[in-house]
């Protein structure tokens, strides 16, 4: 039972980490703000080895994710950004049931945008902190652990850089937007954190546009779920695919939902699902 537990939950505290991207500058004394859905879902898991294995007892892990990120620009070249989530969590198997809900890991901080010589073209650095605002619920003796937890409950900072544009003279009517980055939580047991998010998208006129995206994460710590005291599974990887549409309402409101699928991964829950936001500036 463990197994499952460990492998299942570990997935929403980096699910959505990472998807509110701040490729594109916002302008000085702007807002965006995104709130958002997603939902998840996984009936097995890889193993250390990338063996895929069904949970037991007809099991099943999904959550529920809400979050709205923000963004302030401050002027030209600098930007206040955050993210806040709320996160709700369940686990079934035949004859048991366990779930949890709760704030979880808010971020805030700032991007730097320097001056490019190319208008069409976005570089930027955000150095962010990790404040999480829960306590991971303890369950009794029997059922292993603590679980399905929200996150790893530690104070962290992350740093990405990101590229973002539009490059007409080679495709018309198309952005991409690309983040790499590095995430660090300042527990005895990590983990350190490393990622990719990669987003290509197309208008197919003027209000509606395509895209589909690649993410990867690769978490490392020398503790796994059995040597540190509180099992939970730092150690893990996945990569993702997702493709989604938007709308564009006027031009202060855009909507956009999206399907994904996990394709590979180690020691972390085999799932899809989808999401639906909002991105809205003022």
């Amino acid at each position: 039972m463990k197994k499952c537990f460990v492998t299942a939950t570990v997935v929403a505290m980096c699910l959505f980490s990472f998807t509110a991207k701040a490729g594109f500058p916002v302008g000085a004394g702007k807002w965006l703000l995104s709130p958002g859905y997603y939902y998840y879902s996984a009936d097995g898991y890889w193993n250390s080895n990338r063996i895929f294995t069904s949970y037991s007892n007809n099991g099943r892990f999904t959550s529920h994710y809400f979050g709205l990120y923000g963004a302030y620009g401050i002027n030209r070249n600098w930007e206040f950004v955050f993210n806040v989530p709320f996160v709700s969590q369940t686990y079934a198997e035949t004859n048991l049931l366990i779930q949890n809900s709760s704030m979880g890991d808010v971020t805030a901080g700032f991007a730097y945008y320097p001056e490019m010589k190319n208008l069409t073209t976005h570089f930027s650095i955000t150095g962010s902190i990790i404040i999480p605002l829960y306590q991971n619920v303890a369950y009794p003796s029997s059922l292993t652990g603590t679980v399905p937890v929200v996150g790893f409950q530690s104070v962290g900072a992350e740093v990405k850089a990101s590229l973002a544009g539009s490059p007409e003279n080679f495709i018309k009517n198309c952005y991409y937007d690309m983040s790499v980055g590095a995430r660090q939580y300042f527990s005895t047991y990590g983990p350190t954190q490393f990622f990719f998010d990669g987003t290509f998208g197309v208008a197919v006129d003027e209000d509606w546009k395509i895209y589909g995206n690649l993410s990867t994460v690769s978490s490392q710590s020398n503790y796994t779920s059995t040597t540190s005291s509180d099992g939970i599974n730092r150690d893990f990887s996945y990569f993702r695919m997702t493709t989604g549409v938007g709308y564009r309402v006027n031009k202060t409101v855009q909507l956009y939902g999206n399907i994904f699928q996990d394709v590979s991964g180690k020691n972390i829950g085999r799932g899809h699902g989808f999401g639906l936001f909002a991105v809205i500036k003022f």
